[in-house]
């Protein structure tokens, strides 16, 4: 057998896939965190900028940011976008399988929103680690942030392994799997809203 068939045979798409995802989050953090240092920069900059001009003196020249970072501040509004798209598909896909089961009719459809999920759910994990670094976070919220972005990366992982081995599942085990994804998307999702809306947001009557 040729090294080529056995490297496909070695790293499915998926694989592949979840492989390209993690080297985009470890460039991102790598890049961030070094544009934490020149944000740092900036600000110490800034607070003898407001000293100089308090006593008179001409102040140095602004730090800018790099276009690597501004580049990844702008991508990452984009999660506010996709990430509506994994959570009704997961949730379809699991509705739609145990529908499949009850009435015995099986078809293509759980396919087609399972592989749409997983696809949308990847780009919203990438894209929800590029916000992430764009956002100040402190207290209850920083342990809240600290929840929502492992349970999506997660579950993004999850979902990628459930598609791959779909067709190797039963109608009740792939109904199960579905089932625990669609609760760990559910569940991310209520940690997101909780940073924009408030840890007590479903608490309010």
């Amino acid at each position: 057998m040729s090294p080529t068939v056995l490297l496909h045979l070695r790293c499915p798409p998926v694989l592949r896939l979840l492989a390209l995802v993690f080297v985009v989050i470890a460039i991102c953090s790598l890049a961030c965190r070094g544009q934490e240092v020149t944000v740092s920069a900036a600000q110490a900059v800034t607070t003898g900028t407001n000293a100089e001009v308090q006593s008179g003196e001409n102040p140095p020249p602004p730090v800018s940011e790099s276009i690597v970072y501004r580049s990844i501040k702008y991508a990452g509004k984009y999660h506010l976008m996709v990430l509506h798209f994994p959570i009704a598909f997961l949730i379809g896909a699991m509705l739609v399988q145990w529908y499949a089961v009850v009435t015995g009719r099986y078809g293509n459809l759980v396919t087609a929103l399972l592989w749409f999920g997983t696809v949308s759910f990847i780009a919203a994990a990438v894209l929800g680690w590029m916000y992430a670094y764009d956002s100040v976070y402190s207290g209850d919220d920083e342990k809240i942030l600290l929840w929502h972005r492992w349970l999506g990366t997660s579950t993004a992982v999850g979902a990628a392994v459930v598609t791959f081995f779909s067709k190797r599942l039963g109608p009740r085990a792939l109904g199960l799997a579905l089932t625990v994804c669609a609760g760990l998307v559910a569940a991310a999702a209520h940690f997101g809203g909780s940073l924009v809306y408030g840890a007590d947001f479903l608490k309010k009557f």
